[in-house]
């Protein structure tokens, strides 16, 4: 049994498949290392962007504090009668005014909700 084993280890035809399969497991080993190295460096590029955009913007902050306020504004008895005037107003705007506040809103939050109702 050694001795065909040795035979196969000693047969060049055998050592050239080999040879080569070896060749193609490290070529295609290198080629998924060097795959993860450019998605790496994608990802930091990327993160970096987002961080850099993030700092500098506060209408995200800014979006949060305006519907808060109104939200807290509906309990308080002083400005009780003016949101509901607000409201009263406001149900005769116009649908586009509607789809701008749902587009800003939503955009600022990362939610595009355009697409969905394109349909």
């Amino acid at each position: 049994m050694w001795g065909f084993i040795l035979g196969l280890v000693k047969n060049p035809i055998v050592s050239l498949i080999a040879d080569k399969t070896i060749g193609e497991v490290k070529h295609y080993l290198e080629i998924k290392k060097l795959e993860r190295v450019a998605e790496i460096e994608a990802l930091k590029t990327i993160q970096v962007a987002q961080v850099e955009a993030s700092e500098r913007s506060w209408k995200d902050e800014w979006l949060t504090i305006v519907f808060t306020s109104l939200l807290v504004a509906h309990f308080f008895p002083q400005t009780r009668d003016y949101m509901i005037t607000g409201w009263e107003i406001l149900k005769s705007a116009p649908d586009m005014f509607w789809w701008i506040v749902l587009a800003i809103v939503s955009g600022s939050f990362g939610i595009n909700v355009m697409d969905k109702f394109k349909k």
